[in-house]
């Protein structure tokens, strides 16, 4: 229906109430001057051009009679229409400016085919809140009040119900990339069986596949012909009376709307078995976004039909010039995004005939729309190291290169070659470096994140672990859902902590932490992007771990030459260097970690003191180094200086 459909059939439904309501006050100022009821019914007009007024449409919506629409009918009337309330006031013997609400026993002398039911707690009327009824001086002369909701329904004004705020909110599902034969037959199921419960059962899975779920709810829904109610399982509680209010509300809300309920069942315990309770109140058409279990739906007296989500694919336009369709084409392989992420980052490609341009630019517009919710769980590591920074051994460099590479086509191997077909672990790249602290381990991961082209995350531990049974995989579920959408490298620091051996089983404590260790093995091997695990432990790491590592680099401690490539890279052209013997430094047994930690222990001296960084400052923030690393320090250094 367009604007105009929807102006005209507001007038016409404006006309018909003050018709109707003009109609019941001259019948009650007839009652009043003769002193005895005017029976007989409203006239009706012939219906033209399918036009149904408002109040008709909720009596048939709620199953009314013909004196429970008119009862309601004049309840709204007498909020609205100041001449009618003026005569109801008199009807009734209601002194001047005192509050008027319609009497039950008014309705019953002046409107047709009354009967004493119409107010009873199962008759639809307050069944379904559509009017509340003060009854404290007795049924036959209860206060009648319409519903403010169905107030704004029969006199045609858009409105939601207000006690839903902040538990439900109404949106018309938009056409999207979920549109397709899994939306087709959802919603041919809740056209034929509206009683069932529709289970997507898949949503739980991981954040881009419960995001999927979302948008194939809307478009089966939408197919359906129906709006979404979308119910947040977190805002409910578990007082039976407050979730029956809500329930009968939302289901209220679905029917004026035209909407299906859909609910996504929340992690906490708590509010997923309220979320089933109220459940069981609804008998409309739903749509549950979660995994419960058959046991879990047992309460639940209403069929059952549990759909998979399929993972939806992101697809550029056919529209788009060829080179900007490639370019999304491979980014897409990388970072999975929402169609209209997608929209906002080819708005953003810059137009001219540079191809690597165009596609640099897509690339790092999807890079930063797909890392979603990771920079709540993870530190993003900006580096722009690359390999030439890097000073390690030959056979190193090479197994970082090649890492690098297996990274960048796996697109090739997996999809285009089939070497991954049916296989649904082991597609993802995870790899250990090892070696002693300061080796340039974290050093090597930004090297390949730069030259990857993709975000590294380091897992913060503090954010991860948990003291409390069953939480630290929650986290690391959470953790692992948005990686994979993000495309990015995740750097599990000293993970020994997160990844250690296995112990036998001697009281529930351990039997808690080999489901952490057993959890992790499970979702490293499913993980589809790198993984580095580093390590100066490596033999406290699980041997389960082993076998999922496709890479094992070992950074050796630097030799003499390597020492003295790395102290000489420590200073840029800018920095005030004074007379340094490199060769007499690389002497010092120490890592690519401490000695940048002794260049710059040194420059602040040197700011400090206003002069310039020579040996002799390197020398005293080599002992402090030292000192730190409890080892000491013994002899001298070439170019005639003595230790302090």
């Amino acid at each position: 229906m367009n604007l105009n459909d929807i102006a005209e059939w507001s007038e016409r439904n404006r006309r018909w109430l003050l018709t109707r309501l003009a109609y019941w006050r001259e019948c009650i100022e007839a009652m009043v001057a003769e002193a005895a009821a005017v029976p007989g019914s409203p006239p009706d007009e012939p219906a033209v051009d399918g036009f149904k007024p408002a109040a008709l449409r909720l009596a048939a919506m709620f199953g009314l009679s013909t004196f429970e629409t008119e009862l309601l009918v004049l309840s709204a009337g007498v909020e609205v229409d100041a001449l009618l309330r003026e005569a109801v006031a008199r009807a009734q013997g209601l002194a001047a400016g005192r509050p008027v609400q319609l009497d039950f026993s008014l309705a019953l002398k002046l409107l047709p085919q009354a009967h004493w039911d119409a107010i009873s707690p199962l008759a639809p009327l307050r069944a379904w809140s559509l009017v509340e009824c003060d009854a404290s001086l007795g049924l036959a002369q209860a206060a009648l009040r319409i519903d403010e909701r169905i107030l704004h329904a029969i006199t045609g004004v858009a409105a939601f119900e207000q006690r839903l705020v902040g538990i439900a909110r109404l949106a018309d599902p938009a056409p999207d990339s979920a549109d397709s034969p899994a939306a087709a037959a959802i919603a041919r199921a809740v056209v034929e069986q509206p009683s069932a419960l529709v289970v997507l059962a898949d949503a739980r899975l991981d954040a881009e596949r419960r995001r999927g779920a979302r948008a194939l709810a809307g478009a089966a829904l939408r197919r359906a012909r129906l709006g979404a109610l979308w119910v947040d399982a977190a805002a409910l509680n578990g007082d039976a009376r407050e979730l029956a209010e809500i329930a009968r509300r939302l289901e209220r809300e679905a029917l004026l709307a035209q909407a299906g309920v859909v609910l996504s069942l929340s992690e906490e315990a708590a509010h997923t078995g309220a979320a089933l309770r109220l459940l069981a109140l609804l008998s409309g058409p739903a749509i549950v976004l979660g995994a419960p279990s058959p046991l879990q739906l047992a309460d639940i007296r209403r069929p059952v039909l549990r759909f998979a989500v399929p993972r939806v694919q992101t697809a550029p336009r056919a529209d788009l010039p060829p080179r900007v369709r490639a370019a999304a084409q491979r980014a897409l392989q990388q970072f999975r995004v929402e169609p209209a992420l997608l929209e906002q980052a080819l708005q953003s490609v810059p137009d001219g005939d540079d191809a690597a341009a165009t596609e640099g630019a897509l690339w790092q517009a999807l890079r930063e729309a797909a890392r979603g919710g990771l920079d709540a769980l993870a530190q993003r590591i900006d580096s722009r190291t690359t390999f030439d920074d890097l000073v390690v051994p030959p056979f190193v460099a090479a197994q970082l290169r090649e890492i690098t590479a297996q990274l960048r086509h796996r697109q090739t191997v997996y999809h285009d070659w089939g070497l991954g077909q049916g296989q649904t672990r082991g597609l993802g790249l995870a790899v250990l470096f090892a070696g002693e602290s300061g080796t340039g381990k974290t050093t090597a991961a930004e090297a390949i994140a730069n030259a990857a082209g993709l975000d590294l995350y380091r897992i913060d531990l503090s954010s991860v672990v948990s003291k409390y049974i069953g939480e630290t995989e929650k986290n690391l579920a959470r953790l692992f859902d948005a990686a994979e959408a993000s495309g990015a490298i995740l750097l599990f620091d000293e993970a020994d902590a997160l990844f250690g051996k296995r112990s036998d089983v001697k009281d529930s404590h351990d039997r808690y932490a080999n489901i952490e260790v057993a959890y992790l093995l499970q979702r490293i091997e499913s993980y589809r992007g790198l993984a580095i695990l580093t390590t100066n432990m490596k033999g406290a790491l699980d041997r389960a771990f082993l076998r999922r590592l496709r890479f094992i680099v070992q950074f050796p401690f630097p030799d003499a030459a390597a020492r003295e490539q790395i102290w000489q890279r420590q200073f840029a052209q800018g920095a005030p260097l004074g007379q340094v013997d490199f060769a007499a430094l690389a002497r010092l047994q120490l890592t690519g970690g401490s000695i940048r930690s002794v260049a710059l222990h040194a420059a602040f001296r040197a700011a400090d003191a206003e002069r310039k960084i020579d040996q002799q400052l390197l020398i005293e923030a080599a002992q402090v180094e030292h000192a730190k690393l409890e080892r000491t320090m013994n002899g001298s250094l070439r170019g005639g200086l003595q230790w302090p």
